[in-house]
């Protein structure tokens, strides 16, 4: 049976096929019996999936997220969202160990990925920061770039909320730093490097706060710490380790760093106070917003003009207008 896509899933479908497990919890029901409660995906989503009591017997797992499983479930609809109930699941590894081919199982359909080449990507993003920073800033920003090179190529943005899939950080920061490039043209008093800087590394700290890229987990230092505090000290240990001729700048970027959430009640431990750490902020938020809507808008199955409530946004999302084709490499590169 070929793989059906998240994204093209109707209720009343019988699949028999394979996933990938994103999140997974133990639970019971109103009658104290245990049931899982599972987050699948492939590349085009993630769909919610339970394993009841009666089923879960059958198939005790262990399950983890990262996990690839085969399984037979239906398509249902749960307060007017798809999920699975599931029938069967076991893990491709338990498959493979009962003497299975699985000629079907092919994992490159379960990873989310940027639709981006992500090597022409990583090319460009160091190349805005040779092009258009000087130093010190950019032998700051091109060390720390070429130190993480291997987990910016993988990690996500975020676990759920934006890009939250492989290469997703290197997207977001690519993209953030294409808008800063682009309101230095406009807002031309502010300090270019701290801006392009800033946008560059707001999100650095992710490589340390989030694990596991095919299914995003927090770290311990990421859930004590976050990425803002994570990113921070690796901007200082850098700057230190290069013995940073100018520390009223980079007392500016460490800045940018830890308000660029805006707010205490979004995890900055102090809100933007110069003009470069207000305009990362915003392009920070606002790249993020749009590609909360771009995932909402793709994976609603609703019927009608609107999409269901999205909880962040805290709106239905309009569906008409013509989309565009996703692109696969970055547009034309901007010049300095």
């Amino acid at each position: 049976m070929d793989h059906r896509f998240i994204a093209d899933l109707q209720e009343g479908e019988t699949l028999h096929q394979f996933f990938l497990v994103r999140r997974v919890e133990s639970r019971t029901d109103k009658s104290g019996k245990p049931y899982l409660a599972l987050v699948l995906g492939d590349k085009t989503g993630d769909i919610p999936a339970r394993v009841w009591s009666d089923i879960l017997v059958k198939c005790p797992g262990p399950f983890t997220p990262g996990d690839y499983v085969g399984v037979q479930a239906q398509v249902s609809s749960y307060k007017g969202e798809i999920q699975l109930s599931l029938q069967y699941i076991s893990t491709v590894e338990a498959l493979r160990e009962r003497g299975r081919e699985l000629k079907e199982f092919d994992p490159d359909l379960l990873h989310k990925a940027t639709p981006y080449d992500r090597q022409e990507l990583w090319q460009e993003l160091r190349e805005l920061a040779e092009v258009n920073l000087n130093p010190p800033i950019k032998d700051l920003v091109l060390a720390l770039l070429d130190k993480n090179q291997e987990d910016i190529l993988v990690c996500p943005a975020a676990r759920v909320y934006h890009h939250p899939y492989l290469g997703g950080l290197l997207e977001h920061t690519w993209s953030v730093a294409r808008h800063a490039l682009k309101s230095l043209a406009v807002y031309q008093d502010l300090h270019p490097d701290l801006v392009l800087a800033g946008a560059i590394l707001h999100d650095l700290g992710k490589v340390k706060e989030l694990a596991n890229p095919q299914a995003p987990d927090i770290t311990i230092p990421g859930a004590l710490l976050g990425h803002i505090v994570l990113g921070w000290e690796m901007v200082r240990e850098e700057a230190r380790a290069q013995d940073f001729s100018d520390p009223g700048l980079l007392l500016e970027l460490e800045h940018i760093i830890l308000a660029h959430h805006g707010s205490q009640e979004f995890g900055s431990p102090i809100p933007p106070k110069t003009r470069e750490a207000m305009l990362v902020y915003y392009l920070d938020d606002l790249d993020a917003k749009l590609k909360m809507m771009d995932m909402h808008l793709e994976s609603d199955n609703t019927a009608g003009d609107f999409t269901s409530y999205h909880r962040v946004l805290q709106r239905g999302l309009y569906k008409g207008g013509e989309r565009p084709v996703e692109p696969t490499s970055p547009p034309a590169k901007s010049e300095k």
